[in-house]
């Protein structure tokens, strides 16, 4: 799969969930960090709005992407995929999950201060609710579904 045009989407991310640095919920934004599976292509960086499937558990969640070295607390040259999912703060660790790009918001960029970064990240979950349509996860179930290598578990609808 390609991450530009892959099936209608910008791009999609299939990984499992791992530790990160613990900063997004004391931000008030828990991120889920993704590993990608190996061999699989990473996503230009920006701030994308998404949907993540949970396989394993039959749910899809609207979710605000961030893909990219974590320029505001200079974290190298590391490149994260950090998902804030809107209506879920579980832990996710060890589950295996997929992130739909639906459509890309912003650059990521190095903010002046954590707040100018808060406040951002805010309007970036404005934006993703805005975004994403009954359409984008119609489209979501029905490839999770197909897909031949999914879990046993339907998706709930």
């Amino acid at each position: 799969m390609t991450v530009q045009g892959a099936g209608g989407w910008l791009g999609k991310v299939v990984g499992t969930v791992v530790h990160g640095a613990g900063r997004g919920r004391g931000l008030g934004f828990p991120t889920a960090n993704v590993a990608p599976d190996p061999a699989a292509p990473v996503p230009p960086a920006a701030i994308y709005a998404g949907l993540m499937a949970r396989p394993a558990h039959g749910w899809l969640h609207p979710v605000t992407v961030s893909v990219g070295t974590n320029p505001t607390f200079c974290d190298g040259d590391e490149v994260h995929i950090e998902v804030y999912c809107h209506d879920l703060h579980d832990q996710l660790y060890g589950e295996h999950v997929v992130v739909w790009l639906v459509t890309r918001i912003r650059d990521t960029v190095r903010f002046g201060s954590v707040q100018a970064l808060v406040a951002a990240a805010a309007q970036d979950v404005e934006t993703t609710t805005a975004t994403l349509t009954e359409e984008h996860r119609a489209r979501a179930l029905a490839e999770l579904c197909a897909s031949p290598a999914r879990e046993t578990q339907q998706p709930a609808p």
